[in-house]
């Protein structure tokens, strides 16, 4: 069975969604490497109520993009609007 290139520079999004489906066992070439990664910066949290999150991922879903990339667009929407 011929296996997938491994993508070079992915994403953080990316490279979760390739490995959810490959197995790193399955490469000869895969080497082990080191690296920090900071989950905090440049990130703004917002708590959002669980019943609407549902409805974004259900709209997001439906539209074919992101849930984060649906609620900025959303947003840039409204701000641009209130200027």
């Amino acid at each position: 069975m011929a296996k997938d290139k491994v993508p070079e520079n992915m994403t953080l999004d990316k490279a979760a969604e390739f490995w959810d489906k490959h197995s790193f066992l399955d490469y000869d070439d895969v080497k082990e490497v080191r690296f920090s990664v900071d989950l905090r910066k440049n990130k703004n949290y917002i708590i959002i109520k669980d019943e609407l999150a549902k409805q974004i991922r259900v709209i997001a879903r439906r539209k074919g993009t992101s849930s984060s990339d649906l609620v900025n667009q959303w947003i840039k929407e409204k701000v641009t609007i209130e200027q």
